[in-house]
């Protein structure tokens, strides 16, 4: 087992190494996915903002993640552009990539145990999993953007 949190905690530390840089969201077609358009849209869209300080984004961003509607999410880790947010439901975990920049802020899958590990995911778009993971993460989506319209 601990052979097994040794290289989960490796992975962890050489994803966070990797360049954040939010983007436009295009639906990937061919792959073959569970989840309506809208649900995808919902979560993973990227949020338009009009600051150019990003230290107001992280902190909107982080402020968001705790006044979310129902359950809050805990900041995971952070680096240079994102930061990680974790949920904890019934034994069920999601860890999501909130990457930003001076233009726009969006929510990726980076990783989940239990109920809401992402069956099909590509750059971080999650194109099947269960309902619960789209609606607590299209909360914690219309949080940080309701922060971000007061910058």
């Amino acid at each position: 087992m601990q052979l097994k949190q040794l290289f989960g905690g490796l992975l962890l530390l050489i994803s966070l190494t990797a360049v954040a840089k939010p983007t436009k969201l295009i639906i990937e077609n061919m792959i073959k996915r569970q989840s309506s358009d809208s649900r995808i849209n919902s979560v993973h869209r990227e949020i338009p903002h009009y600051s150019t300080n990003l230290a107001a984004i992280k902190y909107e961003i982080l402020e968001g993640m705790i006044t979310t509607r129902g359950y809050k999410w805990v900041l995971e880790g952070e680096g240079d552009g994102f930061v990680l947010a974790r949920f904890d439901y019934r034994g069920d975990t999601t860890i999501i990539k909130i990457e930003y920049d001076t233009a726009l802020v969006q929510l990726k899958y980076h990783d989940a145990w239990g109920d809401y590990v992402c069956k099909k995911v590509s750059a971080g778009i999650c194109y099947k999993n269960a309902r619960g993971y789209y609606n607590y993460t299209k909360n914690l989506r219309k949080s940080i953007e309701q922060r971000l319209g007061m910058l």
